[in-house]
């Protein structure tokens, strides 16, 4: 633990060193070198455990109650550790050069200090082993966060998402408080060993406690219905926030679910299927209210809402392979959810950087406005290009290998000869998932990139420079490498859901066993497939440049004076997929004699925490002229609460 401890030492060095360093340049280098530093450095145990290393304990006795302070790395640790980091460190680089283009300096010191201890306590929330230590981090996680979605806080959107996010972050805190308490009572102290050891304890098979940490992680995670704060904090937040929030933090409620799952024992299968139905509801209501966003970054954020559907649906596969006895359907649910996490957090962060590199160069998060970028940000459109082919879950990239692994659960559990095989009915809706995240991204790439301007603010963009270029590339080669080597990581992960689900090694080895033909397959197909696409590449530059070509305009129909107003719009593209689900999908559109135009809005957000909120506030209203200011009415109060809690004692057993 001695290097993981010294490398989080080192990325807080940098929060403490961009406040003191005045200049700039040196500035922007000294905390971008630390980061990434800090991160190598910290990620070395996660490496060493999971290529079989035994894993990694600390105790601290900090005199507090609770208990000893505890840490740890143990597999589920370190593949969430290493995501941290990876994403951490490109993200630090990026965010540099990204705070440099429109912000001022303090502004961008204070979010540098802020996202260096953010990365850190991503890391301690991870492997934090004890219940104290645990919330600690986690409630850090949430301020220091807070404070990057508030970055530009003088915009009134701003103020309104912050605060949104931080009522919602707070209340699932304040379930995770219950939950421990409710699962700590009886345990010999608040570790996470001693709260494994009170399984047998627990009432009613443990049912409360899984019902509670549903709520409070899957208010971080985001799954509908309780992700109404995640487009708003994700479009507030600067690109680089957005795709560490969106990549990593988002993933700290599958982390938190997970880690219950392994420490309570196998949920009832109850639990696993409302996972698997929340999974599903979100996976298609995401991308359907993704695709009636015109606003790229909370375009992304709702696909968010739709990966996370994806992986929830791998760990009620899980759930429902150890309720049921299907070791195999275990392992392949939870290790497709865990390999999906990981890959969603690759991809959707590329997205986000290229996402803020258009915003850079354009001044507007508006694709409307967009059109022709490809001609102008080449290198952004095709890590854009990759990022979108491994959203949607395609050969030859990395989401197409987790979402197979998936497929796979789902159809092994078609096999069963119990309650299991209904879960086979999630395919066709992840199948749907799929088919209208492809549509998303051709709206936004094509929309983006291709065409011509649609106003003049593409007209000024250009390339951004290399320190934001250089990790969108090495994101895209992570995507890339994934996508071709699949048997390098699906038989790793496999190991990891045989961990969650509580199964022996020798179950992971059949598992891999079962899908390693397909695997190899899947491999042997990207690698052709991209070796074809390189050779018409490579075929169509040889002709050109052997070639004359002579430019002319596109044939407009026999209408020569065409207009960029002639092009489809994302509003029309989106409408004839969108009318099809109408009432779920929450859309406005805005017709008139020379423009089409649609809005989407958030159900639950606007339909009904927004109208519980003004409730809660009326409410809440009503009970102010209790403050009148009075001093004997507030000895009053306080000698009432006395009597009460002295009547509860005499009362209570």
């Amino acid at each position: 633990m001695i290097l993981f401890l010294s490398g989080l030492a080192i990325i807080l060095i940098s929060a403490v060193a961009v406040l003191v360093i005045r200049d700039e340049v040196i500035r922007d280098r000294f905390f971008a070198t630390f980061v990434v530093a800090g991160s190598a450095l910290a990620s070395i145990p996660a490496f060493r455990i999971l290529g079989g290393a035994a894993s990694e304990i600390t105790r601290w006795h900090s005199g507090m109650p609770g208990g000893d302070w505890v840490i740890g790395i143990d597999p589920l640790s370190a593949v969430f550790l290493l995501a941290v980091l990876v994403v951490g460190a490109a993200n630090a680089v990026y965010g540099v050069a990204y705070m440099r283009v429109g912000s001022d300096a303090r502004l961008s010191r204070q979010a540098s200090a802020t996202y260096a201890a953010l990365v850190t306590v991503l890391a301690l929330v991870v492997t934090a082993q004890s219940v104290v230590l645990f919330l600690c981090a986690w409630e850090l996680m949430a301020i220091s966060s807070f404070l990057l979605v508030m970055t530009n806080h003088q915009e009134t959107q701003v103020r309104r998402a912050g605060f949104i996010y931080i009522v919602a972050t707070h209340t699932g805190t304040l379930l995770l408080f219950v939950m421990f308490a409710i699962w700590s009572n009886g345990a010999a102290d608040w570790s996470f060993a001693s709260l494994a050891a009170n399984r047998p304890a627990l009432m009613w098979g443990g049912g409360p406690l899984f019902l509670l940490a549903l709520a409070g992680f899957g208010m971080k995670a985001g799954f509908v219905p309780l992700h109404f704060w995640l487009p708003p904090a994700h479009a507030a937040s600067p690109s680089h926030v957005s795709a560490v929030m969106s990549g990593i933090l988002i993933k700290m409620g599958i982390y938190g679910m997970l880690r219950v799952v392994m420490l309570a024992g196998p949920p009832p299968a109850w639990w696993g299927w409302t996972v698997l139905a929340l999974g599903a509801l979100s996976a298609v209501l995401g991308v359907l209210w993704a695709l009636a966003q015109h606003d790229i970054k909370r375009l992304l954020a709702y696909h968010s809402v739709e990966n996370i559907g994806i992986i929830m649906i791998g760990m009620g596969l899980g759930t429902l392979g150890t309720a049921y006895g299907h070791p195999m359907l275990a392992i392949l649910g939870y290790g497709a959810a865990v390999l999906h996490t990981v890959n969603h957090a690759l991809f959707k962060a590329l997205l986000f950087m290229s996402a803020g590199a258009v915003y850079r160069m354009t001044g507007t998060r508006n694709i409307e406005e967009m059109g022709g970028l490809a001609r102008r940000m080449p290198v952004t459109f095709a890590a854009f290009l990759i990022g979108s082919v491994a959203i949607i879950g395609v050969p030859p990239l990395n989401g197409f290998v987790s979402e197979w692994l998936v497929y796979q659960g789902l159809f092994r559990a078609g096999y069963s000869s119990d309650a299991a095989r209904i879960a086979l009915l999630a395919a066709p809706v992840l199948a749907l998932a799929g088919g209208l995240a492809l549509a998303c991204f051709a709206k936004a790439a094509g929309v983006m990139f291709l065409g011509n301007p649609r106003s003049d603010k593409p007209l000024a963009a250009r390339e951004v420079g290399a320190a934001m270029l250089v990790p969108q590339l090495a994101l895209a080669a992570a995507c890339v490498a994934i996508g071709l080597l699949p048997m390098l990581v699906v038989g790793p992960f496999l190991f990891i859901g045989a961990t969650i689900a509580g199964e022996q090694r020798s179950q992971a080895l059949e598992a891999w066993s079962y899908v390693s033909p397909a695997a190899q397959n899947v491999a042997l197909f990207a690698v052709v497939l991209l070796l074809v696409a390189a050779a018409i590449w490579a075929g169509r530059r040889f002709v050109l440049n052997r070639r004359s070509v002579r430019g002319d305009a596109t044939w407009g129909c026999g209408y020569g004076a065409t207009t960029p107003r002639m092009q489809y719009t994302a509003s029309s593209f989106a409408a004839p997929l969108l009318a099809v689900f109408e009432p779920l999908t929450g859309v406005q559109e805005h017709r008139g004699a020379t423009v089409f135009h649609s809005t989407g809005r958030d159900l639950v957000l606007d339909r009904i925490v927004s109208p519980l909120w003004a409730r809660i506030q009326r409410s809440a209203l009503r009970l102010r002229p209790i403050q009148d200011g009075r001093l004997h009415f507030y000895l009053l109060y306080v000698v009432a609460s006395v009597v009460i809690c002295l009547a509860y004692l005499v009362i209570a057993p």
